[in-house]
């Protein structure tokens, strides 16, 4: 149990930040070395897991907090910019359609990269969303076999 709230401690660093006792580090008490040792551990988390080209970006920092906020924030923008990239993801969806010319696998993939890029920014698409989608995406050479899934009643028993 101990190990779990380690754990918990390390994220709440990263979450709410940390702020470092003005005392001689010889005075801390137990909460406070507690509290820099998580601190210790989730920046150098952070340090060890970002890609080497990308660790200027926080080189400099103290916080595990601070690295988190400006890693977040260039991955995945500020919440306007999250919220302008699900905007073109959700018309990027709904504009999809296979073309005459393209494989399954190839419109597949274009649409599993659209739901993917979502679920990273925090929206997920409902399975039956995405199976609707592709039923009324498939060419007419398909349309047989569309009509018997969407008759069989499967599309209402896709779970998430």
């Amino acid at each position: 149990m101990v190990g779990q709230r380690d754990d918990e401690s390390v994220w709440d660093s990263v979450e709410n930040g940390y702020v470092r006792p003005t005392t001689a580090k010889s005075e801390w008490e137990k909460a406070a070395l507690a509290l820099a040792n998580a601190n210790s551990k989730a920046i150098n988390a952070i340090f060890c897991y970002v890609p080497t080209d990308e660790f200027h970006r926080i080189s400099h920092v103290k916080t595990a907090k601070e690295a988190w906020t400006i890693l977040k924030t260039t991955y995945e923008g500020t919440k306007k910019v999250k919220d302008i990239k699900l905007q073109m993801l959700t018309t990027r969806f709904e504009e999809l359609k296979m073309s005459d010319d393209e494989s399954f696998d190839s419109f597949y993939g274009k649409l599993n990269e659209i739901v993917i890029a979502k679920l990273n920014l925090g929206k997920k698409i409902k399975n039956a969303k995405v199976v609707r989608k592709i039923l009324r995406s498939l060419l007419e050479s398909f349309r047989a076999k569309v009509t018997i899934i969407e008759e069989s009643k499967v599309l209402d028993e896709i779970k998430n």
